[in-house]
């Protein structure tokens, strides 16, 4: 997964997604939950990452299974005569808003955690025609964020030097890293006009992104091949 272009993993997932949305059968959702799991594993995110990350989206999911059990038009939701769902259709609407809620938690974290942003960023401006000004505002606000962290903590440091205590999200401590943003900003604009970045320049690339025949195999898959068999199975 790491090394599909980025821009074709997007268009897949989010066809996934919409797919999804419009099938109330919940063992769908499970099925693509699972299988996002499973490729997070074999692309290397570790078990105990992905734990961490399940917390809140289980959570979440039990909130939205006892929100749909509780609250259920009677008569309005059919029930389906799989052993696992047979009963009232409570049950069946709490499955299916708690299997929907790990769909997409799984889809998002399946596409977050195996794309590089740098790689992204380039995809989407070669792919999708991304404006190079906002291609090269979304790599400099990145490039920015690890000294905005570092300012904070600096910041907060100077505070607890002199005894003063604040909260985390005090104006005091925001203000300093707002003026200091804004600066770094000014700053990294001039650099980049006067290093020749411009929006309506064309440029070439030291390392062009193409799209490889495994790319358009995993785009045909879901955006295909998914949603005829998911419509033959309904």
């Amino acid at each position: 997964m790491r090394s599909l272009n980025p821009a074709c993993k997007f268009i897949s997932l989010l066809a996934v997604t919409l797919l999804l949305a419009g099938l109330r059968n919940p063992w769908w959702n499970l099925a693509a939950f699972s299988a996002s799991m499973l490729l997070l594993l074999l692309s290397g995110v570790r078990m105990r990452t992905l734990l961490l990350y399940l917390i809140p989206v289980a959570l979440a999911a039990a909130g939205m299974f006892f929100t749909g059990y509780r609250f259920t038009a009677d008569g309005s939701m059919p029930v389906r005569s799989d052993a696992f769902l047979q009963g009232s259709s409570n049950l069946l609407n709490g499955i299916t808003q708690l299997s929907r809620v790990l769909a997409y938690a799984g889809l998002g974290y399946l596409f977050a955690l195996t794309t590089d942003r740098v790689f992204m960023v380039r995809s989407f401006q070669k792919q999708l025609h991304l404006p190079q000004v906002f291609a090269y505002g979304l790599l400099a606000a990145w490039g920015i964020f690890p000294h905005m962290a570092l300012e904070y903590r600096r910041t907060r440091a100077a505070f607890k030097a002199r005894g003063i205590r604040v909260f985390p999200i005090s104006p005091a401590l925001l203000a300093p890293l707002l003026v200091k943003s804004v600066r770094w900003s000014e700053e990294l604009s001039i650099a980049m006009e006067s290093k020749g970045f411009s929006s309506d320049a064309e440029r070439t690339e030291s390392t062009p992104v193409h799209v490889h025949a495994k790319d358009a195999a995993f785009t045909a898959f879901c955006c295909i091949i998914l949603p005829v068999t998911a419509m033959l199975l309904r």
